[in-house]
């Protein structure tokens, strides 16, 4: 068994997200064949955008979301082999990708290029994403509300079920 620094790193407000949390499987739907080479490179000390979000890191996202799709995760890390003392905070898959759009939203079109949804996300998945953004929606310019509603093929909207942007 290994334990990984990145697991004590993380508090309510300091969760691990981005591609990291999108490799975890902490649902049904997530995680894959990815989550071993993510555990590889994180013991490797490779630089991974968003490995950890919230209080003093490059992205916070509670601004935007507050705690809304981060979970307790420490059974799901135990089960991967790896040894926790304590809770481990990780984003769902919806959350990581929500904050992942949001670190790169600033940065236009293509910033958001290389993020895949479809091969992320199933569509209720994507409605779960659509709803945190709705939640971002007032910080938005109008360009970055149409970029990331054609992004997700959809409107953004309080339940997330709009007609599709």
């Amino acid at each position: 068994m290994t334990s990984l620094k990145i697991w004590s790193e993380t508090t309510p407000r300091r969760y691990i997200s981005g591609i990291v949390a999108l490799n975890l499987p902490t649902s049904p739907d997530s995680g894959d064949w990815h989550t071993v080479e993510m555990l590889s490179a994180l013991n490797r000390g490779a630089p991974i955008p968003l490995r950890l979000a919230g209080e003093n890191t490059e992205f916070d996202g509670f601004g935007y979301f507050g705690s809304e799709g981060v979970i307790e995760a420490s059974e799901v890390i135990k089960h991967l082999g790896e040894t926790v003392q304590g809770p481990v905070h990780v984003a769902t898959h919806p959350r990581a990708i929500a904050d992942m759009l949001m670190f790169r939203l600033p940065g236009g079109a293509s910033a958001l290029a290389h993020l895949d949804l479809d091969a992320w996300l199933p569509e209720g998945g994507k409605a779960s994403v659509a709803r945190l953004l709705w939640k971002a929606r007032r910080g938005l310019s109008n360009e970055q509300v149409i970029l990331l509603e054609r992004l997700l093929g959809r409107r953004l909207s309080k339940g997330g079920v709009d007609e599709a942007a």
